[in-house]
């Protein structure tokens, strides 16, 4: 392919486990052009149940040994979602497929040691399948030469926030089951950073108090109160010490434990305060303080999590859909883009978003097997 304008199809499945996202984006890899359709394509509860059992699998083998059985079964599950995601709105018209793959284990670097990353899912099989080039595994050259893996969207970020005419600084925050922001400096320099807990903690303490899979709209948090002294303690943990940029695993904030005497409500109520907290206090790391934060990910549909933050005084709190943005889509288009750009091998990662130590590309292409 030598031209430099794509039709891409991004697929992204989050730790949430909710199902997969689809969307197709006209881009050279800097500029967007346009957008396409977009589907979603959810798990199963038997679904949601192996691949659940994957993740909780992942993190007792932890990288060593032989990987655990359950991997393959996950992945099963994996490639044929991600196919009938695709195969829902690919025309002959797309040419290129941006497959994230799903994470059941993610461990950052640390000093003098390089990190560890699983996304389970073979882009070979997809390809096969939907008979297109696709770009997968995005996030393991970073960690192999001592970035963090993640976050991977900023560089997509950038380019929505330019699209946007936004007044710069500006930020984008992604509240999926970690929290991470990008924030484009008054100049233009691209920063990033997870920022702690998102939606992850809160879920596993709504499903613990048999309060359904998530706290809907945030009502579960509005009815308490938050535990202050609590959310001090959790924000003395190491993570929150270390400098900008850097990466967290879903499984780094899991701190239920310590709410066993709450009542769900001041439970969520706490949960809440301390994702708000968490990302303030990552922003103060930083020099810019942004204007405006865009808030993406399952956490804008929070109304707990967006009061939270507005009481924060970080910035203008606003929606995806607020900036005009495909809030449920965002992620399933930027890595669409970032295909884009690993097919003209233009960087992914920055030293100022995954700590790399010089920009760089990243992710296996792969094209369909002939016949």
């Amino acid at each position: 392919m030598s031209k430099k304008r794509y039709k891409a199809l991004g697929l992204m499945s989050g730790t949430s486990l909710d199902g997969v996202d689809a969307a197709i984006m006209d881009t050279d890899g800097e500029q967007i052009f346009g957008f396409g359709q977009t589907y979603f394509r959810p798990y199963s509860r038997k679904e949601q149940n192996v691949l659940g059992a994957a993740t909780q699998a992942a993190l007792k083998w932890n990288f060593t040994g032989t990987p655990p059985n359950v991997f393959g079964q996950a992945e099963a599950i994996i490639h044929q979602a991600h196919i009938e995601a695709a195969q829902a709105i690919i025309s002959d018209a797309i040419d290129l497929v941006g497959f994230h793959g799903q994470t059941v284990l993610h461990r950052p670097a640390a000093p003098e040691q390089n990190g560890q990353t699983l996304q389970l899912g073979d882009g070979q099989v997809l390809a096969d399948a939907l008979g297109v080039d696709v770009v997968y595994d995005f996030r393991s050259a970073d960690v192999q030469v001592g970035g963090q893996g993640a976050p991977l969207a900023p560089i997509y970020h950038q380019a929505m926030l330019r699209k946007s005419q936004i007044g710069m600084p500006a930020a984008a925050l992604n509240i999926g089951g970690v929290s991470n922001i990008t924030l484009v400096g008054a100049g233009g320099e691209l920063l990033a950073s997870d920022c702690g807990p998102g939606n992850g903690p809160l879920d596993s303490w709504v499903q613990m108090c048999g309060r359904g899979s998530y706290d809907k709209d945030g009502a579960l948090a509005l009815a308490g109160v938050p535990d202050f002294a609590l959310i001090d303690k959790w924000l003395s943990r190491e993570f929150f010490a270390k400098p900008v940029p850097k990466s967290a695993d879903r499984w780094d904030f899991d701190v239920l434990h310590d709410l066993k005497n709450q009542m769900p409500e001041n439970g969520a109520a706490s949960l809440v305060g301390f994702t708000a907290m968490a990302i303030a206090h990552t922003l103060r790391q930083y020099d810019d303080a942004a204007k405006t934060i865009i808030v993406c990910g399952g956490g804008r549909k929070n109304s707990a999590i967006m009061a939270a933050l507005r009481e924060q005084g970080i910035g203008v709190i606003m929606s995806a859909e607020q900036a005009g943005w495909r809030g449920d889509d965002l992620e399933a288009e930027a890595f669409a883009y970032l295909a884009v750009r690993r097919l003209r091998n233009m960087p992914l990662s920055y030293p100022k978003t995954t700590g790399v130590k010089k920009p760089m590309s990243g992710g296996i292409i792969v094209t369909p097997s002939s016949a």
